[in-house]
């Protein structure tokens, strides 16, 4: 005899509950693309970088490093340089020190890693203990400050580098490479120049017997770079003051020896008068050479047809200037003329 089971309305409840919480479970796997539930994971580190100073294949380093937390609480920090072991694989100093100054224009981080900080070294492992309570959402930075913070790996290629900060992490990566240094040339040119202010220099008054007449002056202007100095040297085409109409010399005074002119006896001399020289800008020291060095009017030395040093740096110069003028008497006896010229030339150069 067949037994007929009859459903019961409490039972028919039950059945539509089970179906209904499968028919969710199904929307739930179709939404998540698999075939598990997900998974609850601990927060994220984001914008995380580590900066390695020194990025040659075996060569030392200190280490920059930044993120941005995911949640809040944090009270240690750790980088994880995964693979390296010591030797040629790269290793971590145990002795670590540890400071913010400055990380944040380095790394781009908004705050510093807060706390009394200190860093020790173990295996492939720097951590950083003593950091206070870490805010959600904050970016964060550090510097492992010794020189030798780590020691690259020989190889070069990319690494891993895990932070970690409480129960939040990231990896990032890091680049060895064979050399991370650029050398730049330049060359800066010799440089000098000079200019006179005039290529006339007139006596203020005729020449006389009773009194020494001196001429206007000119200056020569200096620039240059040379670091050992500079030079003026001064030619003279007559050695004198020539009168073409009368054919005669009013002679130098012996060129190269410091003379002074004694009224009523012929003489003609050139000379770098007493504060005549100016340094200007630069590193040097400007002196007049003794023989043209005037200790006043009609005192200097006389030129001739050889370069004759006037005055001369031991520096560079900007705007440096020589003043350089012309003294001269004559004898009660010596030729009038409206005539009588010379031509000086000066001439420079410096030191390189």
């Amino acid at each position: 005899m067949k037994t007929k089971k009859v459903n019961t309305p409490g039972s028919l409840l039950s059945i539509r509950k089970i179906q209904a919480a499968l028919a969710a479970l199904t929307l739930i796997i179709a939404s998540t693309g698999t075939g598990f539930l997900p998974t609850v994971f601990a927060g994220s580190l984001t914008h995380a970088s580590v900066l390695l100073y020194n990025m040659n294949a075996g060569g030392t380093s200190q280490v920059a490093f930044a993120f941005t937390t995911g949640s809040a609480g944090a009270t240690s920090v750790s980088l994880n340089f995964s693979g390296w072991t010591g030797g040629a694989a790269g290793s971590v100093n145990t002795v670590q020190a540890i400071a913010t100054t400055g990380c944040t224009a380095i790394t781009g981080a908004s705050a510093v890693l807060p706390g009394t900080l200190a860093a020790s070294g173990s295996s492939s492992t720097v951590t950083i203990t003593g950091v206070t309570a870490l805010s959600a959402s904050t970016s964060y930075c550090a510097i492992l400050t010794s020189a030798s913070a780590v020691t690259n790996p020989t190889a070069t290629g990319t690494y891993n580098v895990a932070v970690t900060a409480g129960s939040d992490s990231t990896t990032t990566t890091i680049d060895v490479i064979s050399n991370d240094q650029v050398v730049v040339s330049a060359t800066v040119p010799a440089a000098f120049t000079m200019a006179l202010n005039s290529n006339t220099d007139t006596f203020g008054s005729n020449l006389s017997s009773s009194t020494t007449t001196g001429t206007t002056g000119i200056t020569a202007t200096i620039n240059t770079n040379a670091k050992s100095g500079w030079f003026l040297w001064g030619a003279d085409n007559n050695t004198g003051l020539r009168s073409p109409a009368q054919s005669y010399t009013i002679a130098s005074k012996t060129p190269g020896t410091n003379a002074s002119l004694s009224n009523g006896s012929e003489g003609y001399l050139t000379a770098v008068p007493a504060g005549g020289i100016t340094q200007g800008g630069g590193a040097g020291t400007t002196s007049a050479t003794t023989a043209y060095a005037s200790s006043g009017a009609g005192n200097g030395s006389g030129l001739d047809a050889t370069e004759r040093q006037l005055a001369s740096s031991t520096g560079t110069a900007s705007g440096a200037v020589v003043t350089v003028k012309e003294y001269a008497t004559i004898a009660s006896t010596t030729p009038a003329a409206s005539d009588y010229t010379d031509t000086i030339t000066l001439v420079g150069a410096g030191s390189f």
